[in-house]
């Protein structure tokens, strides 16, 4: 609707309009942020609790249905390089779901058949010991407990005999075509022939391959 009551978005600007937003880790914090506010509601009177919690699930699901729609019908590419993001992430859920226990030793203070019963400042001592027993334990168990279910990595690095040129065959993107400014440099200052192509999302065909300037891919030779 937007492309077409503005006649003036034309080539890249009327594409980038009606594309979809490009995949990224937004959603862990949503996640985080979720579990904190549902924690939370058990530190007050429980009359609205599952009222609560109906809503935050019929949210969740509808975030899960659109993430799906949009990561298998529209999301152009995902790239996770690493697991580095997943592993900070679960750390930081170790103080997040450590306010848990908190929560319950706040909630049990002389209440029948519990053993405590303090007020002030001894009450909130026993809360945080609670809260960090609890985060170190999560920690150590995602250090030390977790990686023991993992696979095992392979005796031998299965792309050992990988070269750049061989990869670059493959993958368009690489130093040399994700930098828009060497690719200027390359056409307009070096004046190679054909100057280094600047990737572009759904543009691969559009490359041609220089060995000499470290471009290798052409769309033919993509298995």
């Amino acid at each position: 609707l937007i492309v077409r009551t503005h006649p003036e978005l034309q080539g890249r600007d009327a594409e980038e309009w009606v594309a979809m937003v490009p995949m990224e880790m937004g959603r862990y914090a949503d996640l985080l942020l979720n579990v904190i506010l549902g924690i939370l509601i058990f530190y007050f009177p429980g009359g609205w609790t599952w009222m609560l919690f109906l809503g935050m699930a019929g949210s969740h699901l509808w975030i899960y249905s659109f993430d799906h729609y949009r990561t298998l019908r529209s999301t152009p590419s995902c790239t996770f390089a690493a697991y580095d993001i997943e592993w900070w992430c679960q750390a930081l859920l170790a103080p997040i779901m450590a306010i848990i226990p908190a929560c319950l030793v706040f909630k049990s203070n002389c209440e029948e058949n519990y053993p405590h019963c303090t007020t002030g400042m001894p009450l909130i001592s026993i809360c945080c010991a609670a809260w960090l027993i609890h985060a170190v334990f999560h920690v150590c168990c995602l250090t030390f407990v977790v990686p023991k279910f993992g696979k095992t990595p392979p005796e031998e690095d299965p792309c050992k005999d990988e070269t750049f040129s061989s990869l670059a065959r493959r993958i368009p993107v690489s130093w040399f075509t994700s930098n828009p400014v060497h690719c200027l440099r390359s056409a307009h200052i070096y004046g190679h022939k054909p100057p280094c192509s600047n990737f572009e999302l759904g543009r691969e065909k559009y490359m041609r391959p220089n060995p000499k300037v470290g471009v290798f891919y052409e769309e033919a030779c993509k298995e």
